[in-house]
């Protein structure tokens, strides 16, 4: 994803996420949201959403998205990856790859978004082996200070297409865009003045 770095994104409504998951993790973003600018992380009740629990990332930004910090990982996430990333660095994942230089990209893309990002992406192995699809939804957070910014981070993944090589090791060729787009903001319908 590297020559994205300074790319404008399409923007789509909400009902173009094509995830249902997701789609109902930006609807309580966007309620919380209401109409207000932002959402505070303290905004966040894990109580109003326990089954999202597990798809769920809560991330902290620092220095522009440039270092994502992992404040709490969902189980279904922690499984995919093989271990719970809560309290690492995102760089300290793995190995220097080409997908993790792709995941962090995204990470950034989705740190200084103000309305949200959706992102659908292929990463295909081989004929037999592979497309496998993961979902991301990356909704942007007030963090507890001022000068920190916080993501709200939804990730589905293709449970139906069993891979032989894990998804860190997935060669540039093969990290494809299906979609990848800024959500349009709902916003609260004004009322018209009576007459």
């Amino acid at each position: 994803m590297s020559s994205e770095s300074n790319f404008s994104l399409p923007i789509n409504s909400p009902d173009q996420i094509d995830d249902p998951i997701l789609l109902e993790l930006y609807s309580y973003w966007s309620g919380l949201r209401g109409d207000r600018k932002t959402v505070s992380r303290s905004d966040v009740d894990p109580i109003d959403i326990p089954h999202l629990l597990p798809y769920i990332i809560l991330a902290e930004c620092y220095d522009a998205g440039q270092r994502i910090k992992f404040r709490l990982t969902g189980s279904d996430i922690a499984f995919a990856q093989g271990s719970d990333l809560t309290g690492r660095y995102l760089h300290e994942r793995g190995p220097k790859t080409p997908y993790l230089d792709h995941l962090s990209e995204l990470y950034r893309v989705g740190a200084i978004s103000h309305d949200g990002v959706y992102s659908a992406y292929s990463y295909g192995y081989t004929q037999d082996e592979g497309p496998k699809k993961v979902n991301r939804i990356f909704l942007p957070l007030n963090g507890e200070t001022d000068s920190q910014a916080m993501l709200l981070v939804g990730q589905v993944r293709d449970k139906t297409t069993p891979t032989a090589r894990p998804i860190w090791l997935t060669e540039p060729n093969h990290i494809k865009p299906v979609r990848l787009f800024t959500i349009q903001p709902q916003r609260p319908l004004q009322s018209s003045p009576s007459m």
